[in-house]
């Protein structure tokens, strides 16, 4: 049987300038470039189908929700599978990073800010998460 979906193809953050972001991006993440035009720079992590494509737009757009009690949650987060060197390793590049953060769920988190201050998630999936067991699967360090 087909799938109607199988993944996401991609991830849209809004910038107000193209080619700082994309140099921003390639820096700090370390991804390769896909596409790249005026309107948008199609980018990836090295080995993996989901594709980050920064969008133009001449205003800063929101990159997160408010929940419950005024959390703010960023609509995508990226994985880690050692949270406290991705939190190093951002914090060596001078990206501002929030603290790490855990919760009763068994996930250890923070966010990160880009030249735009869109708000980036990382997130490590601990044993006790029911996330775990999957990303675990997929794990390729």
């Amino acid at each position: 049987m087909t799938r109607t979906m199988s993944k996401v193809s991609g991830i849209f953050i809004p910038v107000t300038d193209m080619r700082r972001s994309t140099d921003w991006y390639v820096r700090v993440f370390d991804l390769e470039v896909i596409d790249e035009s005026d309107c948008c720079t199609g980018l990836a992590f090295p080995g993996e189908a989901t594709a980050i494509n920064l969008w133009k737009v001449d205003r800063i757009q929101p990159t997160q929700f408010e929940a419950s009690a005024g959390f703010k949650v960023p609509y995508y987060n990226f994985e880690s599978f050692d949270i406290e060197l991705s939190h190093a390793s951002l914090r060596a590049k001078g990206v501002e990073v929030l603290p790490i953060e855990e919760d009763a769920g068994g996930t250890r988190f923070f966010d990160c800010f880009d030249p735009d201050r869109n708000a980036l998630g990382l997130v490590e999936e601990l044993p006790n998460s029911p996330y775990y067991a999957h990303k675990q699967k997929y794990r390729r360090d």
